[in-house]
């Protein structure tokens, strides 16, 4: 029997039986059909199945619709089917991708997984100007590395250190792909030297004072610290070592670079040699070989001078030849003025002693044999010899400097005057008859009253053989004698005489 709609019970779609229908009518063949409720409301599956799924290994499979229940063993035939279209992940990095898994159990059912692989995540392709996420700093979420969590160690290649701590004052260098290499702190004023291609470089500590850092391929570093040295170099500009010293060890100083040769200072008593060969250091300055003083153009005269003295007395300055070690002659000091050419005259040779000051006495010039001397000049220019004779060797004549000569005028008794050592006196044109004399006064400031004065007479080639004339002195004082003439003879003398003196005095 008919009823009405509000009469029927509400039936829900879980409480439905397998024995539930719905008429189906048909009006163009007037038939009816049914069917069965569970067909019209067929319950939704998940597609979870126990076991692995294709795909990823053992990734879980996640239900699509939630409160559909567990699996149904019941097949898929003929039941309603829901059809997913048009899903897509817009992802062209790989880092999010969809995919279709088939369960092991069931290859009937499958399930749509989203995969996101992590790895493939690029944040720098990322739009990041609204989020802001790990922005700059100034942005609405900075990275703040000082505060950051960030754990692990930033390897090399990723432009990291590759180590969790540095020493504390070392040099970073680096190592390829590994971790970078933290020397040692470096002592205070250390270097660093390289050590050639892949190879840390090494700590060359500070050399001692005053010491200079030296190229040497022979080093194990290839440099070293060492005392500074000059080796063929050019200056265009003055040396200048600023007030300090120069030592050169035992080496030379050369114009030509050649060893062995040239200037060099002792390393124990800073003598000086100059010249080739072995040196030796005898004395503050040892030369090898000739000195030559002055330039060729002769401009000015040269002078070894002792350096002037400006406390008590002055040092006397000694040149003294070779002593001879090897039982031989002593060696021999030559003084040689310089020679003439063509009608030019030769140099003299002079020495001179010392001026006096004040009431002080000229100096002496001594000519010694060893420590006894032969001939002494004092400041009065008188010339003595206390030890030995005067020689004259070669008939070479003695000299004397200055006017020797004098002629007697008016009288054999007339008085003349000649003031030198030596000279000749002309008589006046008066024969002396025989056993006759006559006495005349002969001034001169050489002679003193010890004086010894020679005299000799000079007689006409035309003078009668019976004549005799002879000179004689007499009266001797200070700056004068008397000098008398005589004939010896009984014969007149002739017209043309003279005499010749020479004065020899006491040295005082």
């Amino acid at each position: 029997m008919a009823r009405r709609v509000s009469e029927l019970r509400t039936a829900a779609k879980a409480g439905n039986t397998s024995r539930e229908y719905l008429l189906l009518s048909n009006i163009d063949s007037n038939s009816s059909t049914k069917i069965a409720i569970n067909d019209v409301f067929p319950t939704l599956q998940s597609g979870k199945a126990t076991g692995s799924v294709t795909g990823t290994t053992a990734v879980t499979a996640i239900d699509l619709f939630v409160g559909g229940g567990v699996g149904s063993s019941t097949a898929n035939t003929d039941k309603s089917i829901l059809i997913f279209k048009g899903i897509e992940a817009e992802d062209t990095h790989g880092a999010l991708s969809l995919r279709t898994d088939t369960s092991t159990a069931d290859p009937n059912k499958q399930n749509i997984v989203v995969a996101l692989d992590q790895r493939q995540i690029k944040l720098n392709l990322g739009d990041n100007s609204t989020s802001n996420f790990l922005s700059e700093t100034g942005g609405s979420n900075p990275l703040n590395l000082s505060t950051s969590t960030i754990a692990g160690t930033l390897p090399a290649s990723r432009g990291g250190t590759g180590a969790a701590t540095l020493t504390q004052g070392g040099i970073l260098t680096g190592n390829g792909t590994g971790a970078v290499n933290a020397m040692a702190a470096l002592g205070t004023a250390s270097i660093l030297v390289g050590a050639g291609t892949g190879n840390a470089p090494n700590e060359l500590t500070v050399g001692s004072n005053n010491l200079v850092l030296t190229a040497d391929s022979t080093s194990p570093l290839g440099v070293k610290w060492s005392k500074p040295t000059i080796n063929s170099a050019s200056f265009s500009t003055t040396l200048n070592m600023n007030n300090n010293n120069i030592n050169l060890g035992t080496a030379y100083i050369s114009g030509t670079g050649v060893g062995g040769a040239g200037l060099s200072l002792s390393n124990s008593t800073d003598y000086v040699y100059i010249g080739s060969g072995t040196k030796y250091f005898s004395s503050r300055l040892n030369v090898e070989g000739g000195i030559t003083l002055g330039s060729y153009t002769g401009s000015s005269s040269q002078t070894i001078k002792q350096a002037d003295c400006t406390t008590g007395a002055s040092p006397a300055l000694n040149i003294t030849g070779s002593n001879n070690t090897d039982n031989n002659d002593g060696g021999a000091i030559n003084v040689t003025a310089g020679d003439g050419q063509l009608n030019g005259d030769g140099g003299n040779l002079v020495m001179s002693a010392g001026n006096a000051a004040g009431s002080g006495t000229n100096g002496t010039v001594s000519l010694r044999t060893s420590n006894t001397v032969g001939l002494s000049i004092d400041g009065n220019q008188d010339v003595s010899i206390p030890n030995g004779q005067l020689r004259l060797e070669q008939a070479e004549p003695i000299g004397v400097r200055g006017t020797t000569s004098v002629i007697q005028a008016t009288s054999l008794t007339t008085g003349v005057t000649l003031n030198s050592s030596a000279g000749v006196i002309t008589l006046h044109a008066t024969a002396l008859s025989g056993h006759d004399s006559a006495y005349f006064t002969l001034t001169n400031s050489v002679i003193n009253v010890r004086s010894i004065i020679m005299l000799t007479t000079r007689v006409s080639n035309a003078e009668a053989s019976g004549a005799g004339l002879v000179a004689q002195v007499a009266d001797i004082a200070a700056g004068s004698c008397k000098i008398r003439v005589s004939n010896t003879g009984n014969a007149s003398t002739t017209t043309d005489h003279s005499v010749h003196f020479f004065i020899v005095n006491e040295v005082v």
